[in-house]
């Protein structure tokens, strides 16, 4: 695994390019603008990703810093209005108590196109 500090670039993100991601399936259009608009909310924003072997076009979420906190809420809320991975399919109140508590786990884990991403640096390992 190679971890990198990223940042966002889907200041322009649609709900077309979201539902062509989709080999079968896409949410409902309602469903798809709601997340093209919490993509284009996060456009500018810092974390840290992964690359994966199984999943080499893309990166994985590993993680961010505090203070984009609301930020991620709000996509990840907006990406569990899929009905094929949502849990939390149009309830807000038990979605915010579960990631209040720290108990919100998302289903699988979060990929990003390396089309929507800009690498800022990789991060070398530290070594013991």
């Amino acid at each position: 695994m190679e971890l990198y500090k990223l940042r966002f670039n889907t200041a322009s993100k649609t709900a077309d390019e979201i539902k062509s991601t989709y080999d079968f399936s896409p949410p409902p259009q309602e469903v798809l603008e709601k997340m093209a608009e919490a993509f284009r909310n996060l456009n500018g924003t810092e974390f840290v990703g992964a690359v994966w072997g199984y999943s080499p076009d893309s990166y994985g979420l590993f993680g961010w810093d505090d203070k984009d906190d609301e930020k991620f809420k709000e996509f990840i809320y907006s990406i569990e209005q899929d009905a094929m991975f949502g849990n939390y399919i149009d309830d807000r109140d038990r979605f915010d108590a579960h990631w209040k508590s720290g108990e919100f786990e998302p289903a699988a884990a979060l990929h990003f196109d390396k089309s929507d991403i800009i690498i800022i640096e990789k991060i070398e390992k530290i070594k013991d």
